[in-house]
């Protein structure tokens, strides 16, 4: 009996020890795809990581980077020509006749709605050159990001064992290409007229999350046989933006399956915070008897934490060593902490608000200024006092050696 007894508190308290770690296992998101990252936009807080900096093939979301540079080294009403090897394309197209031109701007929309590999090619030979040019910009663009386990051969994501990319490195490419307002435009867009030399038809967008997920915005899927399913998507609800990938996936259903339940993690766990506004005043600060400068922010600071939870948020101001004029308006003179339980969660630059030159001089207080002409006129005065001093001097100086010669005269006289 007393067996039994031992037997069923243990496994009472088993049970007790065990809760915490089935709710935990609860709010986490099941995700079957091998590869999966989440990030909050605005604060850029790590919602979720599975295998994050593990290297996959991307397929076509390498053409989320392909659109931002072509955006960033562009104008949207460049011609373009279409080559002999951009018509040779396999895979999604928009079935660009060799030597036909269009916008850039329509091959941007036929790249990121339709995934025309055809339109990555001819945007890649028309800004480098060639697509082995291109490729070089793409990683040095990529490592600037902060994708720095990433490697790209080409701009359309067609299969290389040499063209990869992780979870962490592509969300950090969709969120810096994201920052551009045309391109959000373009990603977002569902539908769009294509008027080719060989093909008349409406772009579709092939992006799934756009028609079964509200407040998806972008971004960009991909397939081939070796990457399987891949997706880089975006969405917003309220003055929410969460931005995640999935890599790696089996099935279409999956990684819509995948993107939802991300998605729903994402906005139903945390919740993001303005802790301060771009150019928000701080405070004032003594620079002497006479002059101050204002604190100001130099952009805004978002917070994102559980919705479970509720953090304490602090902020404390910390100065420039020495701070003194002169300062110019906009000039970096300190920092703004935000802490939370102690522990630094960010920092942000700290603005003057105004220009602070050098106080004025004794003099410059009495209206002499020495940077005025008529200073230099009367620099020769005291040179010519104390060559008038000295003559004087010497002339009584020898004046006291002929006495003195005459005495002695006398005197050799005298005996």
């Amino acid at each position: 009996m007393l067996r039994k007894i031992i037997i069923w508190v243990l496994a009472i308290i088993l049970v007790i020890t065990m809760l915490p770690l089935f709710a935990f296992a609860e709010e986490q998101p099941s995700i079957q795809s091998p590869g999966a990252f989440l990030m909050d936009m605005k604060s850029g807080e790590v919602l979720y990581a599975k295998n994050e900096h593990q290297k996959f093939y991307p397929a076509s979301i390498t053409k989320i980077l392909t659109a931002i540079i072509a955006l960033e080294q562009s104008k949207l009403d460049e011609q373009v020509r279409t080559s002999k090897l951009a018509r040779e394309q396999e895979g999604n197209r928009v079935y660009l006749a060799e030597g036909e031109f269009q916008s850039m701007e329509n091959l941007l929309y036929g790249l990121m709605l339709n995934s025309g590999n055809d339109a990555a090619i001819a945007i890649a030979e028309h800004i480098s050159g060639s697509v082995e040019a291109f490729a070089e910009l793409m990683n040095r663009k990529a490592k600037e990001i902060g994708a720095l386990n990433s490697h790209f051969v080409n701009p359309n994501g067609l299969h290389d064992p040499e063209h990869y990319t992780t979870p962490y490195d592509m969300t950090l490419i969709g969120k810096y290409a994201m920052q551009n307002e045309k391109f959000r435009e373009i990603v977002k867009t569902e539908t769009r007229p294509w008027h080719g030399k060989e093909w008349e038809s409406v772009l579709n967008n092939i992006n799934p999350m756009l028609y079964n997920y509200e407040g998806v915005n972008g971004v960009k899927t991909g397939f081939t046989d070796q990457a399987k399913q891949t997706i880089v998507v975006s969405a917003v609800r309220g003055d929410r933006e969460l931005i995640g990938t999935l890599m790696f996936a089996d099935t279409r259903q999956m990684i819509r399956l995948d993107s939802t339940a991300l998605l729903d993690y994402g906005f139903e766990k945390f919740t993001t915070r303005k802790i301060v506004d771009k150019e928000q005043f701080i405070s004032t600060v003594p620079l002497g008897k006479e002059q101050q400068i204002g604190l100001k922010t130099a952009y805004e600071f978002y917070f994102t934490h559980a919705v479970k939870d509720n953090p304490d948020i602090q902020t404390r101001v910390q100065l420039n060593p020495q701070l003194k004029p002169p300062i110019a308006a906009g000039a970096t003179v300190g920092s703004l902490e935000i802490v939370s339980a102690g522990k630094v969660i960010g920092s942000i630059p700290l603005i003057s608000d105004k220009e602070v030159t050098v106080p004025p001089s004794f003099l410059q207080k009495l209206g002499v200024n020495i940077s005025f002409s008529w200073w230099y006129t009367l620099l020769p005065a005291p040179l010519f006092l104390i060559g008038l001093i000295y003559r004087r001097a010497r002339i009584r100086s020898m004046r006291q050696v002929h006495v003195q010669n005459f005495r002695d005269y006398r005197n050799q006289n005298y005996y």
